[in-house]
């Protein structure tokens, strides 16, 4: 978890934490007084959403926490989260009973009446004084709460049907059934009882919470660092800050995502109620990141929030439709045991069978819209919206080492398949900074058949190099160990997948479950779309074999200037239709027979592309292959700057390999660009 000793901590994330964090516990310490003493449940409720704010920030500002200070913040959050569930689920159905009740017509008169209530609330008692039944009076004293009149009426039915009264001659006028609101009445009178009976509880939550001092030790936290950003000029605006918040909300769109096949099954109940729960995640994170984007990501989260409120009226629906009939069960259990028959049920059933089939048709028609307000949301570009004003920082402002660069950029570097290969990683980079270059970007595939897995990542992360995410990652992120050890005759990218899985840690694979699979944004003055494979697959291939029809089929589709990709491992550059197409080649594993790193560099004016060729120490990767146990074709792979297939029937005696010399370099410019020649 968090703490602070393990890594250099980021000041201007802190801060930024910091911010946040005293608002939500300063929203969620206010509402302590309104719990205890009033009777408006919009304390509860406010106390409650701060309190879910606060547990869902907390995670994401660990890193600024020791991790004794951290776990304790973070328990003691959650506690009085869950102490306060149920009494908020209880005001909102007691709310929406009484609201259910208003909206129904009188029924006159009343079921309570028949002879053994009087037909109006203002009536208390029956006046008996011995004679006929059509000469009782009604006197009329006060106003009977709900409980007194069931239990009058109780007590009079259960001596009708004993035999001990005998019922009025006068008989009630003829009224349409079934009658609704007995039923209804009833059950808002169980769900008060319960109510009440829990709130001593919550008191006591609350009092433990202010008791336990986290709310006052968070804020005071929170104001000394707030206190020595500003002595210290600290900006929130920090690329980690842009790095977490990207990472975040790209996770939790994801797990939204993960549901969407189940939208259109109005069924999968389970699903919608799961989906839910990532519409509020997605929501919370988006707000808690908010203030570092200049818009606020005001409409996105708007449109998530309907989302999330569609969602929430669904999941009322279905939790009515769940306990409406153990309601049913339980008031017929209690009535058999106190009547010995379950007859008053007839009181009680037409009610609660009323609602319920209310609550069905309430629930289909907020699915209709649900689904409807899905493809709504997708038609207006909501999520793309989000995609680019959560990138655009990293991209803009990636810089080589530096932790924020937000100048407008003059040269870029492209990176791609690295596959796990350290040392051409790290001469790439060097390189890199010698040119100029101010930004860099990766096209995937930075794990796979190498030995250094996740040092790469971490080095990626280092660096602030911003990217998508490659097939090989999303195939080793899908590797289960059961699949590894069922394997008797492993592929040798079996092997290398499976033994690459078990060495990633558990914050590298989140990161690489995080990265997009495509990438859109305006850089040197053109619009460049970044993928791994085509823009319509991570394995599709562009290269100099491509068609000029297919990359004009892309260049229309996307509506991108410039299309850039990795995947073949062959550098290339064409220009088709106004659209420039790219391919940096491999930095770990060339399919070129030229064992040299290579990536590309894009300069803005005069708009030019150039592949560099990087020589780095070879021997230190196949050496470590070697350590490793991984296929020994790795290593012939990499000495001959060889594909798989092309090392399998490789032989150095037959075919030999003459990669070039130092660092080399081929730029190509506009407008009239030709593919260079591999070395």
């Amino acid at each position: 978890m968090g703490g602070r000793n393990k890594k250099k901590i980021d000041e201007g994330f802190c801060l930024f934490g910091a911010e946040i964090l005293q608002k939500l516990m300063g929203d969620l310490t206010a509402e302590a007084d309104g719990v205890r003493e009033s009777d408006d449940i919009e304390y509860i409720h406010r106390m409650r959403v701060a309190s879910r704010r606060t547990r869902a920030a907390l995670p994401i500002f660990a890193c600024c926490f020791s991790g004794k200070d951290y776990n304790r913040f973070r328990k003691g959050v959650r506690s009085i989260t869950r102490s306060l569930g149920d009494a908020r689920d209880l005001d909102v159905q007691i709310d929406y009973i009484r609201s259910y009740l208003e909206s129904l017509p009188v029924e006159r008169p009343p079921v309570w009446y028949a002879g053994f209530l009087p037909p109006t609330d203002d009536v208390t008692v029956l006046h008996e004084s011995g004679s006929a039944p059509d000469e009782m009076a009604l006197i009329v004293t006060e106003k009977k709460t709900l409980t007194s009149r069931i239990t009058l009426l109780v007590r009079r039915l259960r001596s009708y049907l004993t035999g001990g009264v005998a019922p009025p001659v006068k008989q009630a006028p003829e009224v349409a059934e079934p009658l609704i609101r007995s039923g209804i009445e009833c059950l808002l009178l169980r769900w008060t009882g319960q109510r009440d009976a829990l709130h001593p509880d919550v008191i006591k939550a609350v009092d433990e919470f202010e008791a336990s001092g986290i709310g006052d030790d968070l804020l005071i936290w929170c104001r000394e660092q707030i206190v020595s950003a500003r002595l210290h000029g600290t900006d929130i605006h920090s690329r980690y800050a842009f790095e977490t918040a990207y990472h975040a909300i790209s996770m939790n769109m994801e797990f939204l995502f993960s549901f969407e096949r189940y939208i259109t099954d109005p069924e999968r109940i389970s699903e919608h109620h799961q989906m839910r729960i990532a519409a509020k995640q997605l929501r919370y994170t988006m707000e808690i990141f908010r203030d570092l984007y200049p818009d606020r990501l005001k409409n996105p989260i708007s449109m998530v929030k309907q989302l999330q409120d569609i969602l929430g009226d669904m999941h009322d629906c279905d939790v009515w439709l769940d306990v409406l009939p153990v309601f049913l069960q339980e008031e017929e259990a209690r009535a058999t045991s106190f009547f010995g028959h379950s007859g008053f049920m007839r009181f009680i059933r037409p009610g609660i069978l009323h609602l319920a089939s209310e609550r069905r048709m309430k629930r289909n028609e907020l699915y209709r819209s649900f689904v409807g307000y899905w493809s709504e949301m997708n038609e207006r570009g909501v999520w793309d919206e989000i995609k680019k004003t959560i990138i655009e920082p990293l991209v803009i402002g990636s810089g080589t080492g530096s932790p924020e660069n937000t100048q407008e950029p003059e040269r870029i570097a492209f990176i791609a398949d690295i596959h796990a290969n350290l040392p051409a990683l790290d001469a790439v980079l060097a390189d890199a900074r010698q040119r100029g270059v101010t930004h860099i970007l990766h096209l995937g595939d930075l794990i796979g058949f190498g030995p250094f897995p996740e040092a790469t990542v971490r080095r990626i992360r280092e660096e602030g190099i911003t990217g998508i995410c490659g097939n090989i990652d999303t195939e080793t992120l899908l590797m289960k160990k059961k699949d590894c050890r069922k394997m008797a005759k492993k592929t040798e990218k079996e092997i290398a997948l499976c033994w690459t899985k078990k060495q990633l840690s558990k914050e590298s694979q989140s990161y690489l479950f995080s990265l997009p699979r495509e990438i859109r944004s305006a850089i040197l003055g053109r619009t460049f779309l970044l993928t791994h494979g085509s823009p319509t697959s991570t394995t599709g291939r562009i290269g100099s074999g491509t068609p000029d029809t297919e990359l004009s089929g892309y260049a229309s589709s996307t509506g991108a200037d410039s299309i850039v990709s990795g995947h073949t491992h062959l550098p290339f550059t064409r220009t088709v239709g106004g659209c420039l197409f790219i391919n940096p080649g491999s930095v770990g594993r060339p399919f070129d027979r030229d064992p040299r790193a290579c990536y590309c560099i894009v300069n803005r004016d005069p708009l030019s592309v150039c592949h560099i060729r990087v020589p780095y120490d070879v021997e230190a990767v196949t050496g470590a292959l070697l350590d490793a146990d991984l296929p020994g074709i790795f290593s012939v792979m990499i000495r001959n700057g060889l594909s798989l297939e092309e090392a399998r029937f490789h032989s150095v005696e037959n075919n030999p390999v003459k990669p070039g010399d130092g660092v080399s370099a081929q730029c190509t410019f506009e407008p009239s660009i030709t593919t260079p020649e591999p070395r």
